[in-house]
């Protein structure tokens, strides 16, 4: 038996105590007496199960009101997938070795803890509930997306061929291009292929088909970094839904796809899928010189032409994203918006920086 909970039911109040101690979160004196479940974020995807918990304590304003917990998926299907690409114990690891040195904001994380024989986690946050949220159909506003790349650039710099890398306790932070990423991507968007094409018969063109057959073939090249590319680590999903913005900074959640990769994947796959095709066409320049500005203020040099084939490439690469979608119940008009505007945007990008030039013949 795991020496933490890994379902609702065996979460205690004196786990919660203890956890928070340890945290500092809470004082030694103080006690969790109790606390309500509310389940949240439930629907298609979720590879974890997320709760809102409210405490109740011994003293009044002891510590935190709410917490939220993130815990295994029920799910076979999703249990596999998260141990195929290692979500839990990636996750787990950034919150324990990685979160403390990144310079931007992150959930404070009151309880971590991973078991590599069974895949079993619990993850313990505080609750930022109460920031906003920009809807991505809607597209990011610009003061939001340069105090997010300028965020990311921060980020990355501070891990910018980082020696951590080389040590054996960062072990489980693999490359983008390691297996089984390529393989899963590969079937991934060859079996999504037909369903995408009947449920978005609209978009099917001679040029979108010519394409997808070229992209398998491509992925692995796609995800490779490059030589004479610095790297960092990459979030691997850094889009509008992980984003929370308070207090003028933004917070970024869900670490469990943090890979090791070239800078310009986080930023074009923000860039490129977060905001509207009006927006990132007129700031698009304005956003990569702030980028690449903010990255010079904390000493890390990147060059551009370099930092801008990358940049190309990952447009070209998160065509996937949509594709997949193919397989995927759309539970609602605002779920297929939402993969209609991401399919323009990312279609329109590659478009305009001529990225089908990074497929494999």
């Amino acid at each position: 038996m795991a020496a933490f909970p890994t379902v609702i039911n065996e979460v205690e109040a004196q786990w919660l105590t203890d956890s928070l101690r340890a945290s500092a979160a809470l004082g030694a004196d103080s006690q969790v007496t109790g606390f309500d479940v509310e389940p949240i974020g439930m629907g298609v995807g979720i590879i974890g199960l997320l709760y809102r918990l409210s405490l109740r304590y011994d003293a009044e304003a002891a510590g935190p009101a709410t917490l939220v917990l993130k815990l295994p998926a029920t799910d076979p299907q999703a249990r596999y997938l998260a141990q195929v690409f290692r979500f839990y114990e990636k996750e787990v690891g950034f919150y324990r070795q990685f979160a403390e040195l990144t310079p931007i904001s992150t959930t404070a994380c009151y309880a971590a803890s991973h078991d590599p024989e069974t895949d079993d986690f619990v993850l313990l946050f505080e609750d930022i509930g109460d920031a906003t949220v920009h809807s991505q159909v809607d597209g990011c506003p610009l003061d939001a997306a340069l105090l997010t790349v300028r965020n990311l650039a921060r980020h990355h710099a501070t891990f910018a061929d980082s020696a951590l890398f080389d040590d054996p306790d960062f072990a489980w932070l693999p490359f983008g291009s390691d297996t089984p990423t390529p393989e899963a991507l590969i079937q991934g968007v060859t079996a999504s292929w037909a369903p995408f094409k009947a449920k978005f018969p609209e978009f099917v063109t001679s040029e979108l088909t010519a394409i997808i057959e070229r992209f398998p073939g491509s992925v692995r090249s796609l995800l490779t970094v490059k030589p004479g590319r610095p790297i960092t680590i990459v979030h691997g999903d850094y889009r509008l839904d992980n984003l929370f913005f308070a207090d003028g900074g933004v917070t970024t959640i869900d670490w469990q796809v943090c890979a090791k990769g070239p800078f310009a994947y986080d930023l074009a796959y923000f860039i490129t899928q977060s905001l509207t095709v009006e927006d990132r066409r007129a700031h698009e320049a304005e956003l990569i010189d702030a980028y690449l500005a903010e990255l010079e203020s904390a000493g890390v040099s990147h060059d551009r032409g370099m930092l801008m084939d990358d940049y190309r490439a990952t447009a070209m690469f998160c065509l996937c994203y949509p594709i997949q979608a193919g397989t995927v119940e759309l539970v609602n008009e605002r779920a297929r918006a939402l993969i209609v505007d991401i399919f323009n945007r990312s279609l329109t990008a590659i478009h305009d920086h001529n990225a089908t030039e990074f497929l494999l013949d």
